[in-house]
């Protein structure tokens, strides 16, 4: 044989060998691995920081966030709008027209409560907790020897933004059955005007018995912080 031809051949199956381990290492690297498939697990979102608020923000939210308000009523808090949780808080009501008060908490979760009257009371005919609240004579609660002295209400113990509603009819309604609110902090307008939407759904009896009637809302708000 020639030596060219024998030299050629062996370089020629060198570089076929060649190719052909390439082609294997290839092939080897697209070949699927094994894979561990895990079970479901619940993705938990990052924590998000609990709502705050400067008292500048606070003061211009109350002074700013309102709705229809025809008798003019107005509701504060007693000592301050910034409590700590789990303390006793008090109210101030004051309106230009004569009607019947209902106070609604809203705690930073958008749950909706009657604080006063006391809805059990209420429901079972009690008069010891009169919600007439007269135009020029401004209501404390509680106010020592009044019917009012015995009435309490504590802070939420979850932190964040709350709200009080005051809800002046000019029927007489002791109770109202409202479902929950937009959360304070999100959307502190919506709140308020959910709160008003939903009232203008109620109706009450006339005091003479007969068809239900639909009566007349002024509405006030205050949004207060839970520390």
């Amino acid at each position: 044989m020639n030596p060219q031809t024998l030299e050629f051949g062996i370089a020629h199956g060198a570089i076929a060998m060649l190719s052909a381990a390439v082609l294997a290492g290839a092939v080897f690297a697209q070949a699927p691995r094994s894979i561990t498939i895990l079970p479901d697990v619940p993705v938990v979102p990052p924590a998000s920081p609990e709502p705050g608020i400067s008292p500048a923000r606070l003061e211009l939210l109350n002074s700013t966030v309102k709705v229809e308000n025809p008798a003019g009523v107005s509701v504060d808090l007693i000592p301050a709008l910034e409590v700590f949780a789990g303390s006793k808080i008090g109210f101030r009501i004051a309106t230009k027209k004569s009607g019947y008060l209902i106070l609604l908490g809203v705690d930073a979760n958008g749950t909706l409560t009657q604080i006063f009257p006391n809805p059990t009371a209420a429901a079972r005919g009690a008069r010891d907790m009169p919600n007439l609240v007269k135009s020029g004579r401004p209501l404390t609660i509680p106010q020592p020897g009044t019917p009012y002295a015995g009435f309490g209400f504590v802070a939420d113990r979850s932190s964040g933004i709350a709200m009080v509603v005051a809800l002046l009819s000019d029927r007489p309604v002791q109770v109202v059955d409202l479902p929950d609110a937009p959360p304070p902090a999100f959307a502190p307008g919506d709140t308020l005007k959910y709160i008003r939407d939903q009232a203008r759904t109620l109706k009450v009896p006339h005091a003479q018995g007969g068809q239900l009637q639909q009566p007349n809302w002024s509405i006030d708000g205050k949004f207060y912080l839970i520390k």
